[in-house]
């Protein structure tokens, strides 16, 4: 009998954010991340203003937590989980384009790999990861 090699887990960042009842979905999501993944390790909540919507468009201000867990999943698993969690919290696909969004779940780093770069740019992350490594 022959044993397949074991799967190494693989550190990631995320960041969640929310600006429609944020307080109640920031911890659903955070409670159910918990129960998937035992490692996470999350920053404080960084309240930053809503940037990049439509024009016209006005929005309350975000609510955004980074975290780093590690895990065996792959990258097409992991988003479809978060996108799993985000519509429980009542995300829908028009939720950016109304200014109002109950979840945001973001996977930025899977191992060494960066998979939105611009995202690490914007200052609602930088703070939301300051805020991770400076817990």
């Amino acid at each position: 009998m022959t044993s397949s090699p074991a799967v190494q887990p693989v550190a990631c960042l995320i960041c969640i954010g929310a600006n429609q009842h944020p307080e109640a979905n920031l911890s659903m999501a955070v409670s159910t991340l918990a129960d998937v993944f035992p490692d996470i390790r999350w920053g404080e909540t960084v309240i930053t203003p809503a940037e990049g919507l439509p024009s016209g468009i006005t929005a309350p201000d975000y609510y955004n937590r980074a975290a780093t867990f590690s895990t065996t999943m792959d990258i097409a698993a992991l988003k479809s989980l978060f996108k799993e969690i985000e519509k429980a919290c009542g995300r829908t696909v028009s939720s950016k384009s109304t200014g109002l969004v109950p979840l945001d779940i973001d996977l930025l780093r899977y191992g060494s790999q960066i998979l939105k770069p611009n995202d690490m740019k914007s200052t609602y992350v930088r703070q939301a990861i300051a805020s991770l490594f400076s817990c």
